[in-house]
């Protein structure tokens, strides 16, 4: 068997489908190995934007019989791979038969149904990413984050109200990005500040299911959760108070943000890494106006104490 997860949203979960026909996987694995050179990235490796990034295929378990040249866990449709384009090619095929895998249930399947609707924004998604490779950024790739070229220095963010007090912890990417901690926990548990190890869902702590991807649904979420806009000041009693900014991809998807004593924003995208740059590898201090990539519509700017659940 062969698990495969679309590393594309920040919030919801992943498309991730169980492939259960070992004909199937042995078809595709040797197909993949024939290539491994020039098709196959490291997971994470590649770029790692908000948006469409890689698909990532794994074994289920650990005796099963593997091609030599895979490692256990790759990435397909990666600009971690030495030809994108090829590598992208098999990764599309992969996504093609998404909806063929419902019948082996997982989790991710309650908030992402592997449905025709699913699949066709995948590969709408991979098509536009064929088409104009993102650039390439790594944390390690930008060891003090300067601005890159010469773009002018982006419009600083509106200042929490003046008579509220936030806090503004420390930039700790480090605590995020650790292996048994950055694969469960998603942006909002970052922004919160909350690791949780349940990729947080806004309203879910408090039995409220969101209906749509929208900045009022969301915004209703994250107000139950106990979260309130900016324009209402918390007590002292809620310190640590943090301040938040949301953003969603229209109708797919919901990212946050939170603001450091630094004065740059950090961001979690999904199972990805901590970072504090947008998708065009520029420091954020502005969440309205950095490169958000498909997430192009800002909600607004929010308050978490420490009292809010999430979960």
């Amino acid at each position: 068997m062969l698990r495969v997860e679309v590393e594309i949203f920040s919030g919801r979960p992943n498309p991730a489908w169980i492939i259960t026909d070992e004909s199937a996987v042995r078809t595709l694995l040797s197909e993949v190995a024939d290539a491994a050179e020039d098709v196959v990235g490291l997971p994470h490796e590649g770029s790692d934007g908000l948006g469409y990034r890689e698909v990532v295929l794994s074994a289920v378990s650990d005796d099963q019989v593997w091609p030599t040249p895979l490692p256990r866990e790759f990435a397909l449709g990666t600009t971690g791979a030495r030809d994108v384009a090829r590598s992208t090619e098999l990764a599309r095929k992969v996504v093609s038969g998404m909806t063929r895998h419902v019948a082996t249930p997982l989790r991710e399947h309650r908030s992402t149904p592997l449905d025709a609707g699913m699949r066709d924004l995948v590969l709408r998604e991979i098509d536009r990413f064929a088409d104009a490779p993102p650039p390439f950024f790594r944390p390690q790739r930008l060891p003090s984050h300067p601005s890159v070229g010469t773009a002018p220095a982006p419009e600083a963010a509106p200042e929490p109200t003046a008579a509220c007090l936030v806090e503004l912890g420390n930039y700790n990417p480090a605590f995020w990005n650790r292996p048994e901690v950055q694969p469960q926990n998603n942006c909002y548990n970052y922004a919160g500040d909350r690791r949780t190890d349940t990729r947080a869902q806004p309203g879910r702590a408090h039995g409220h299911e969101f209906q749509a991807h929208t900045c009022l649904d969301l915004t209703n979420a994250i107000l139950i959760d106990g979260l309130v806009r900016s324009t209402q000041c918390l007590p002292d009693s809620e310190n640590p108070r943090w301040f938040l900014a949301m953003v969603i991809w229209p109708g797919t998807d919901f990212h946050f943000y939170r603001k450091h004593q630094e004065l740059f924003w950090g961001h979690k995208p999904g199972s990805d890494t901590a970072r504090n740059y947008d998708n065009s590898g520029v420091r954020i201090t502005n969440p309205e106006t950095a490169n958000r990539g498909p997430y192009t519509d800002f909600c607004g700017y929010f308050f978490m104490g420490r009292s809010v659940v999430i979960r």
